[in-house]
């Protein structure tokens, strides 16, 4: 009788054990700091800046560094951004096209003190007659992204 005694006391005292240790975690949380944000909050603000620069045999275009996410808090993890292109005949403008992926251009300044101010990507696989419509969205580390940025488009005419 002692020896049973003395099993179901230890199984009592693992038990409390366990108890204590999942009472340490649940109090202890996840480590982050405030209230959770709701996803959409997070998500970076879209770019409203984009600008198109014709080149010689290129288009070339620009934006600016997004700041901060759609609840104003600072962004913090900024990877990159895709850029999305559109094609269509020039003597059909309004033709149904969908936007494909152009190119990814990666954010490598995020560790650093001092930020880019502006990013730039140029194309120069371009076809004559034909009208080129443009939009970028900010890409986080988790894979999240920005609605897409203004558009900006221009019928192309090799020079």
């Amino acid at each position: 009788m002692g020896v049973t005694a003395g099993i179901q006391g230890s199984r009592g005292g693992v038990a409390g054990l366990v108890c204590l240790l999942l009472l340490l975690v649940l109090v202890t949380g996840c480590g982050r700091k405030g209230p959770p944000r709701a996803a959409d909050l997070v998500e970076p603000l879209a770019i409203s800046d984009l600008t198109l620069m014709l080149g010689d045999r290129s288009i070339g275009l620009g934006w600016s560094h997004p700041r901060t996410a759609r609840d104003g808090r600072p962004l913090t993890d900024l990877v990159g951004f895709v850029v999305y292109r559109k094609s269509t005949p020039a003597d059909c403008p309004d033709c149904n096209a969908a936007y494909g992926e152009r190119a990814v251009v990666n954010a490598e300044d995020e560790g650093r003190f001092s930020k880019e101010s502006q990013y730039k990507f140029t194309d120069t696989e371009l076809e004559t007659g034909r009208v080129y419509r443009y939009r970028v969205r900010v890409v986080l580390s988790d894979g999240s992204l920005s609605k897409p940025s203004n558009e900006v488009s221009i019928e192309w005419q090799r020079r």
